[in-house]
């Protein structure tokens, strides 16, 4: 337990912020949250597979995705991201290039002084390039499938209330 506070505090730290984002915005992005979750949960098992990187001292040492990373920080700044750029194509993928290229350069290397993760077998760039593709593919999928289903949510209940 000693070993893993830091992981511990990169889970729960980023979840204070949520106090200031709006249930509303919460709901609506919630299901490509989720899916992009899943899509990083994959990628890890990929990277165990493939010794693309290397967490140390893991919450759940039998499972390839790092929780504290995966539940923590990247998933409520994917929230942010979307909440203040949604609707803007060019301001999200500029945001999220940004977001990536800081995680893949001086945030990776900060993480692996800290002893939190190592990059084995990818390089920052490729990890980065990996980054925005799923970024691009969380805005499609809000876009192309999370938004029209709530398009028609909203004209079936309107109809049923007439």
């Amino acid at each position: 337990m000693k070993q893993k506070w830091k992981m511990y505090l990169l889970l729960i730290l980023p979840w204070l912020s949520l106090f200031k984002f709006g249930k509303s915005s919460f709901i609506r992005f919630l299901p490509t949250i989720v899916f992009s979750d899943l899509l990083i949960a994959l990628i890890s098992e990929l990277s165990r597979e493939f010794k693309w990187w290397k967490v140390k001292n893991p919450i759940f040492p039998k499972l390839a995705t790092d929780v504290s990373f995966v539940f923590g920080p990247f998933t409520i700044l994917n929230l942010w991201i979307f909440k203040l750029t949604y609707k803007r194509f060019w301001l999200y993928l500029l945001t999220n290039i940004f977001a990536d290229y800081l995680f893949a350069y001086p945030i990776s290397t900060i993480a692996e002084k800290l002893g939190i993760y190592k990059m084995v077998k990818m390089s920052r760039k490729q990890l980065f390039f990996l980054s925005v593709v799923v970024a691009i593919v969380n805005y499609f999928y809000q876009f192309l499938v999370i938004e029209p289903l709530r398009k028609q949510k909203t004209v079936c209940q309107n109809t049923q209330d007439k």
